[in-house]
């Protein structure tokens, strides 16, 4: 006769239940994190955690330490031993040239054939400060960015600095500036070109102070952020209205120039082939001209070549410097050049021949302005293709120079 043992149900499945959360738990735990989440590249960093089993400290645990870089290059390897806690901890420096962005740490411990990870970030960022002097009073602003800052200055209209860092990642600037510096609208330039919010930039102010938040794609960038009225002319464009013109005969060259600061200004604009002034038909080395801001204008100097040797020159116009101006990169612009030959010698080539005859027969009849001139054939500058430049040319034909 068989016996037969019966165990209620309610006991056996709480026990399959314990017996299976035991054997596919992990008793290794490892933890990491950093004392702070965000760190400025000169500080020191400071990295701890715990390390227990079957949630108990373990003492004398070994723990693999790894630090990467935001290209995920290792830059820290550390092996630590937890104390009597249960607890492991290491402190280092970032060198100064450390890229700046999100750093990851990953931590490991193995133990009675287990093994536990656990991984944490922290961004390394970049402070900057930068002292102004007004009137006896030092001033100083504070930018911090996870791009890198060089260059920076300032004045008592703007701060100035390049950023720069791994190109297409997002980079952000937070500037901070003693309230007393605001004259004006604060304005943000990214190599010279305002953005305005939305997104950025974000201005706040808690009374005393004011801050500047913007995020930009990162690459090389010229950085302005303005907090006061400024005094800035720039030279955007310069042109020749020839690039072939005979020896003592003269041509125009197109100067245009743009108001980029708050005032209306009056300034001086000279122009010079090579490092030579060119000398104006007044007698004259400059123009003067009043600019209202914001306007662009167009200046038309006329330069004779009249004693200058033959050969290739480059154009270069330059306004002078206005009182207070700081951004003086692009008060000088060099964007052309012109060949001084023989009269006649529409191509360039240094002889006039037969070549140049077809060149001013094809433009003949022409004026400036129409599809078919050409101003290297208008020999004398006049606006018109006709019998006057014939007669020039006709004079030098069979002509050359070496």
């Amino acid at each position: 006769m068989k016996t037969y043992i019966f165990i209620p149900l309610v006991i056996i499945v709480p026990l399959l239940i314990m017996t299976l959360t035991t054997q596919s738990s992990s008793t290794l735990i490892i933890t990491v994190q950093t004392s702070k989440q965000s760190y400025d590249i000169n500080e020191t960093l400071e990295v701890y955690g715990n390390l227990t089993y079957n949630e108990s400290p373990l003492q004398d645990g070994s723990v693999a330490l790894e630090v990467v870089n935001p290209n995920h290059d290792p830059v820290v390897t550390r092996t630590l031993q937890t104390n009597t806690s249960g607890t492991y901890s290491t402190t280092f420096k970032l060198p100064s040239d450390a890229k700046l962005g999100t750093y990851t740490v990953y931590v490991s411990s193995s133990y009675k054939g287990e093994t536990a990870t656990s991984n944490t970030t922290f961004k390394l960022f970049q402070i900057v400060q930068t002292t102004v002097e007004i009137e006896g009073q030092n001033y100083t602003i504070t930018t911090e960015s996870n791009a890198t800052i060089t260059n920076a200055t300032a004045t008592k209209n703007a701060l100035y600095f390049i950023s720069s860092g791994t190109t297409g990642q997002t980079a952000y600037v937070n500037t901070t500036f003693p309230v007393d510096l605001n004259q004006t609208k604060i304005k943000v330039f990214i190599d010279e070109v305002e953005i305005t919010a939305p997104p950025f930039p974000i201005t706040t102010t808690n009374g005393t102070h004011y801050f500047i938040y913007f995020e930009f794609t990162l690459s090389t960038h010229k950085i302005t952020i303005q907090y006061s009225p400024i005094s800035d002319i720039a030279i955007t464009h310069v042109t020749p209205c020839k690039t072939v013109v005979g020896e003592g005969y003269t041509l125009n060259i197109n100067i245009t120039i743009k108001n980029q600061g708050d005032y209306t200004e009056t300034f001086n604009v000279s122009v010079f082939y090579d490092d030579t002034v060119i000398t104006l038909p007044d007698g004259k080395n400059h123009t003067t001209t009043t600019l209202p801001s914001g306007d662009s204008t167009t200046l038309t100097l006329t330069w004779n070549t009249a004693g200058v040797a033959k050969g290739n020159y480059t154009i270069t116009a330059e306004a002078t410097q206005l009182p207070d101006e700081t951004d003086l990169d692009d008060n000088t612009l060099t964007d052309g050049w012109v060949f001084v030959t023989i009269p006649g010698d529409v191509n360039g080539d240094k002889i006039v021949n037969i070549k140049d005859a077809v060149l001013l027969g094809v433009a003949f009849g022409s004026k400036q302005g129409e599809p078919t001139y050409n101003p290297n054939a208008d020999i004398n500058s006049d606006g018109y293709i006709n019998i006057k430049d014939a007669v020039i040319q006709g004079a030098n034909f069979g002509k050359s120079w070496t």
